[in-house]
């Protein structure tokens, strides 16, 4: 992560990003605007984008206590507009529907810096959980989530710990994507979920569900 949020390196033949006078002015501001941030668990970057010529602001949300990158979250200003979203982990891309908590502006570079600031403070404050589903003894599935809104983050299930059965019947309700990617919204309560970041009063939990402090081994494959 760096050690300052927003940090603008002078362009090179690796990066090749040229930054004209209005975007250099949004990423100053930008960087006021975040100067205090703390940086446990989050970091923030400059780029673009690998197809389209905006620029690219973003934060990237990680479980302080793992190597695993749980969220990239950014906005693509092109000219005096500015969009922000949840990006592809891998392209940086916003998606082809905006969600429900997406960032449209129009302005100077100045305002526009603050827009993002301000936006990107909520993301920051949103209440990250991972939940936690155990079969004898073992956990079987995990999955974190922006608990306010139960939007998944990362999730894992590992058949080999799972109930028998379990998977097939899941795969057959339509709770399965790709090739065979069991989407862990499809279980039923999980058994323990720990706070990961964020305010967890804002966090909407599933009845029942017992907090916990502590990790076990986890094993498996993480993905979206």
């Amino acid at each position: 992560m760096p050690t300052q949020w927003f940090e603008l390196e002078e362009p090179d033949d690796y990066l090749d990003l040229e930054i004209t006078e209005p975007e250099r002015a949004f990423v100053e501001a930008l960087r006021s605007h975040t100067a205090q941030w703390p940086s446990q668990g989050a970091g923030g970057e400059i780029s673009r984008p690998e197809t389209g010529d905006a620029l690219l602001a973003y934060i990237t949300l990680s479980d302080p206590e793992t190597p695993l990158s749980l969220i990239d979250i950014g906005v693509h200003l092109s000219g005096d507009q500015l969009r922000g979203d949840r990006l592809h982990n891998q392209l940086f891309t916003l998606p082809d529907r905006p969600s429900a908590w997406a960032l449209n502006a129009e302005g100077r570079p100045q305002e526009l810096a603050r827009r993002t600031a301000e936006w990107m403070r909520t993301a920051l404050h949103r209440p990250v959980v991972l939940y936690v589903w155990l079969h004898d003894g073992y956990a079987y599935a995990a999955r974190y989530a922006f608990a306010d809104r139960d939007e998944t983050l990362s999730q894992l299930y590992n058949r080999q710990y799972a109930p028998d059965g379990q998977a097939e019947a899941l795969t057959e309700a339509g709770h399965a994507h790709g090739r065979g990617w069991i989407q862990t919204t499809g279980l039923p309560t999980p058994d323990l979920y720990l706070h990961i970041r964020g305010n967890l009063d804002r966090a909407a939990l599933p009845s029942g569900i017992r907090a916990t402090t502590q990790r076990g081994p986890i094993a498996g494959v993480w993905y979206e």
